[in-house]
């Protein structure tokens, strides 16, 4: 727990030592761009517990499976988390209708899962069988 609260502490200087303590998951929003495409990861930290989270609006233009493994690297060289223990998971969201309104998309999501709406994320991944 350790390290993660040090994660905590570099991201978010202003938050109080009670929200420090283990409590609050640590939310990390990777806006992915590739291929003149844009997608979102989504890294939970709780305690020693990681997640990742890949959110596409057009299935098939980043290899989520790549994405994962540059994550989980660094993840380990930041709060040193076995890449073997963190849980991977694709999101299915709303696909994009035309070639252009990815950005779009990825602040959407990006908005959804700020506002709490993580929510249905951490149920979404929970019927996947990811501990979060």
């Amino acid at each position: 727990m350790i390290k993660i609260t040090r994660l905590r502490k570099s991201i978010c200087p202003e938050l109080h030592d009670e929200d420090m303590q283990g409590n609050l998951p640590a939310w990390i929003f990777v806006p992915i761009h590739g291929k003149n495409h844009w997608s979102l990861a989504i890294i939970r930290l709780h305690n020693d517990d990681a997640w990742l989270a890949h959110l596409n609006s057009s299935q098939g233009t980043h290899d989520p499976e790549a994405i994962f493994h540059v994550l989980k690297q660094v993840l380990y060289l930041i709060v040193r988390i076995d890449p073997a223990l963190v849980m991977t998971g694709i999101m299915n969201v709303e696909q994009q209708q035309d070639g252009h309104s990815c950005g779009k998309h990825v602040l959407q999501m990006l908005v959804g899962a700020a506002r709490k709406e993580s929510d249905g994320l951490d149920r979404c991944l929970g019927r996947r069988g990811l501990d979060i």
